[in-house]
């Protein structure tokens, strides 16, 4: 197979497992609130969901490594049809904990696509592909949550929406047959157990906690602090929205998908023009301080202005500047890790900034369901102030300790 058709063939494949999760993403938690389920179970849902997918990852990939590209993404995929079909059929909170537990462990389509860019290409080919390929994924999130949406809304819509998941899981197994199988690393694999499965993921564990610990935090604690902050803001933000759009404003699953396509398209224009927002406002911010701060107290702004929110219009006119802030702050943030880091640094950087982010996406959603039972969805969208405030906060220490360090 011609190298420019395999790579054809991963990057629609990544492009169809995102359209399928941009498909679920706003309909799941409103569906199990349906179901009679609290946000304390919707919140805990999503963190062990967050927690199996960081420490499955890893594992996921030696699999591939072991028994081969092909092999592996073949598994998953029919693992996934089963669960999203499935998920349809039952009206079980716990049988719905269940699938998405399995989901959890198993779905690694990007990883395991990643791994087959990097199969195909030399090394300094690589970030293009990258690149190439989180594109298509995006646009593929962009258009899911608008055709969820507008099928959610049938008799039955819910269930409509997993078959139509399953079956955009089925192409991309129709399309992983087609690839060329990758060689086996070694052919142990029938000897793995369970236990050694647990095994692994335990030390996955102990691994990102090492990770952390070799940082050398008198350096970087800053860095790593708002990257943690940034990051409960916006899981905030994206765990709940769904929920506060349906339970304040009785938005319909249309129009909540329209949304979240909606913030999804401003901050890929966002990030298309960083380097223009940077030239134009922020020349002589050298240090990324400065843009970090605008951009904390912006998030901060918008958490207050969705919980004041008089209407849908305020609401969707507050997304914009939300969209714009939390993705400088996604880029900004990983810039300023960059330029104090050594060139013998940036790989862990690196894997301890993913391990902090994941923290993050692991008890925000838990803390976000206590917080929606006890006081309500609306008091959830508040409680991003406190984590952009706190980063505002810590911006204007840095800016004060660098001018006393340049006195």
């Amino acid at each position: 197979m011609e190298l420019k058709h395999k790579l054809y063939i991963i990057y629609t494949i990544s492009f169809l497992d995102l359209f399928a999760i941009g498909l679920m993403f706003p309909l799941l938690y409103p569906h199990i609130r349906e179901l009679g389920g609290s946000h304390f179970i919707i919140g805990l849902l999503g963190s062990m969901y967050s927690a199996l997918q960081v420490l499955t990852g890893p594992l996921i990939g030696s699999w591939s490594d072991i028994r081969g590209r092909r092999f592996v993404l073949l598994t998953t995929l029919t693992i996934c049809t089963i669960c999203y079909f499935l998920l349809g059929l039952t009206s079980s909170i716990f049988f719905v904990f269940i699938l998405r537990m399995i989901l959890g462990f198993i779905k690694h389509t990007q990883t395991i696509c990643k791994a087959l860019i990097a199969d195909s290409l030399p090394i300094e080919q690589q970030a293009a592909a990258y690149g190439q390929s989180s594109g298509y994924g995006m646009l593929g999130f962009v258009i899911g949550p608008i055709l969820g949406g507008h099928i959610s809304e049938m008799n039955n819509g819910f269930f409509y929406v997993c078959c139509f998941t399953s079956f955009l899981f089925v192409i991309n197994m129709t399309l992983a047959l087609i690839l060329p199988d990758s060689p086996k690393t070694t052919d142990k694999f029938s000897n793995i157990s369970v236990l050694s499965l647990l095994s692994t993921i335990h030390k996955e564990f102990l691994r990102a906690i090492r990770e952390l610990l070799k940082i050398n935090w008198k350096i970087y604690w800053d860095t790593f602090l708002m990257r943690f902050l940034f990051a409960i803001s916006v899981s905030i933000m994206h765990s709940s929205h769904s929920l506060y759009l349906k339970e304040k404003y009785n938005l319909s699953q249309v129009n909540i998908g329209y949304t979240i396509s909606f913030l999804s398209i401003i901050g890929v224009i966002c990030g298309l023009s960083m380097g223009k927002i940077t030239k134009i406002f922020y020349k002589n911010d050298h240090n990324c301080l400065q843009r970090i701060y605008h951009s904390f107290c912006v998030m901060a702004a918008c958490s207050v202005g969705f919980y004041l929110a008089p209407d849908l219009y305020t609401f969707y006119a507050i997304l914009v500047p939300f969209a714009i802030s939390s993705t400088l702050l996604r880029i900004v943030t990983m810039e300023l890790m960059i330029t104090k880091s050594k060139n013998d640094e940036k790989g862990s950087l690196s894997g301890a900034s993913n391990s902090v982010m994941s923290i993050a996406r692991f008890i925000t959603p838990l803390s976000s369901g206590i917080i929606g039972d006890i006081f309500g969805e609306n008091t959830v969208m508040l409680s991003g102030l406190v984590p952009a405030l706190t980063g505002s906060l810590v911006c204007v220490y840095l800016t004060r300790r660098s001018k006393i360090k340049g006195n």
